[in-house]
C-alpha cells in the first residue's frame, strides 16, 4: 500500500451545515466516529466538524457548571476547577488522558449535558470551514507527515473538487502495521 486511495474510507456519513447540534452529538456517538464532513445539498464540501467542536461549545455554555462540564467534578478539588484546560494533560480523538493516567471519553461527556447546552446552534455554527484536504494519489507517507505537522488526526480526501473519502491516523497506522 503506497497511496490515500487505498487506505481512505470511501462510505462516508456527512453532515449539513444547518443540522442542530444535538443531533450532530447523537449521530456520532451512534456512529461510533468522532468528526464528520459537512457538505451542501450538492455534495460540495464546506467543512468538517467534530466531538471537539462541540465540546467547545458546551465548555462555552455558561450554563453548564464547569467541571459538570467534563465530568470532572469527583476528580478535582474546588480549587482545581478554575480551568478547563488546566487538568487535561493531552487528547487523542475523542479522548482526553487525565493527569496521573486514565482517559475521559468526551462521547461520555456529551450524553451527560442537557440537550439545552446545544439550543440554537447549527453544524455551521461551529465547524471548521476550512478542513485539511489531500488529493487520493498522495502517498501514505507525506500524508502522515501532514497530519503530524497539522497536529491533527483526519484529512478529507479530495479529487476533482468532490469530497471522495476521508483518512485517519488510524487508517495510516493500520497501512503501516500490516506493511
Amino acid at each position: 500500500m503506497d497511496r490515500v486511495r487505498e487506505i481512505m474510507e470511501s462510505d462516508l456519513i456527512t453532515v449539513p451545515p444547518g443540522t442542530p447540534v444535538s443531533e450532530l452529538a447523537t449521530l456520532l456517538d451512534r456512529a461510533g466516529i468522532t468528526g464528520a464532513p459537512v457538505v451542501d445539498d450538492e455534495g460540495v464540501l464546506l467543512g468538517i466538524v467534530t466531538v471537539r467542536d462541540v465540546m467547545r461549545l458546551a465548555r462555552e455554555a455558561t450554563e453548564v457548571p464547569e467541571a459538570a462540564r467534563w465530568g470532572l467534578g469527583t476528580l478535582l478539588s474546588d480549587e482545581g476547577v478554575g480551568s478547563m484546560d488546566l487538568p487535561l494533560e493531552g487528547e487523542f480523538f475523542a479522548y482526553y488522558v487525565m493527569p496521573g493516567g486514565g482517559f475521559v471519553d468526551l462521547r461520555d461527556r456529551i450524553r451527560q449535558l442537557p440537550e439545552s447546552v446545544f439550543n440554537g446552534y447549527q453544524v455551521a455554527d461551529i465547524m471548521t470551514s476550512d478542513p485539511v484536504t489531500t488529493p487520493s494519489s498522495t502517498r501514505i507517507r507525506d500524508l502522515a507527515r501532514l497530519l503530524v505537522d497539522r497536529k491533527i488526526h483526519r484529512a478529507l480526501v479530495v479529487d476533482d473538487g468532490k469530497l471522495v473519502g476521508i483518512v485517519t491516523s488510524t487508517d495510516v497506522l493500520r497501512a503501516v502495521a500490516e506493511g
